[in-house]
């Protein structure tokens, strides 16, 4: 990515990758201290004819189009922007669940840990001694206000695991000779009562199988 244009006036920076352009400027926010968004090259043109001021253009990055004379309050900005950066709902979670309604607060919570969680992908895979293991990485918290979506796409996840032992997808790079295999889930924070539960669920679940849960949490 190749910077293009640099205004110290007003404090953000254009760069351009490819066909692509983005915007950057800082938010002077300890735990998002820097905002980089894509925007279209009609936005460019106009911030550097002029037409626009800089202040303008992170408003256009953050809202998606030129802002009208209407002023936001302080909540509508804040929803708008976690609209556009779901992972900023985890900041305060007590607080973001006020200002949305329970349906949007969930599909807000859901779009940003599918983003951590991964539930389609798998995080990796390998042959430790005579065993292949597949490794989930677990980065969510267990809140209460998101446990429940939490669970939701972690089960998501563990089933697609599951199936892709089932059906031998790794027997082409891989091959089938093994003794076990074990998906070896890591959490970065300890499970709550439930997650626990669904955990002990999935261990009865593969007991009568060729397949094992290994289970390491957080020290």
């Amino acid at each position: 990515m190749e910077s293009i244009y640099v205004s110290q006036k007003d404090m953000l920076e254009i760069c351009q990758d490819g066909d692509k352009y983005f915007l950057r400027y800082p938010t002077f926010n300890i735990t998002y201290p820097e905002v980089v968004q894509e925007i279209p090259k009609e936005a460019v043109d106009s911030y550097i004819s002029g037409e626009h001021t800089g202040k303008e253009l992170m408003n256009y990055a953050q809202y998606g189009f030129w802002k009208s004379k209407k002023q936001y309050t302080q909540e509508e900005s804040d929803k708008i922007f976690i609209r556009n950066n779901p992972d900023l709902i985890f900041n305060d979670l007590s607080d973001n669940q006020k200002i949305f309604s329970s349906e949007e607060f969930t599909q807000i919570v859901t779009q940003a840990i599918a983003s951590k969680l991964k539930p389609s992908e798998l995080d990796a895979i390998g042959t430790v001694d005579s065993h292949l293991e597949l490794l989930l990485v677990d980065p969510v918290g267990w809140e209460e206000e998101i446990e429940a979506v939490h669970l939701e796409i972690l089960q998501e996840k563990m089933n697609n695991y599951i199936h892709f032992l089932e059906s031998k997808q790794y027997v082409e790079q891989y091959g089938d000779k093994f003794d076990k295999k074990i998906i070896h889930i890591t959490f970065q924070y300890s499970p709550s009562d439930n997650g626990l539960g669904f955990l002990a669920a999935v261990q009865k679940v593969l007991q009568p199988t060729d397949m094992s849960l290994k289970v390491e949490l957080p020290e």
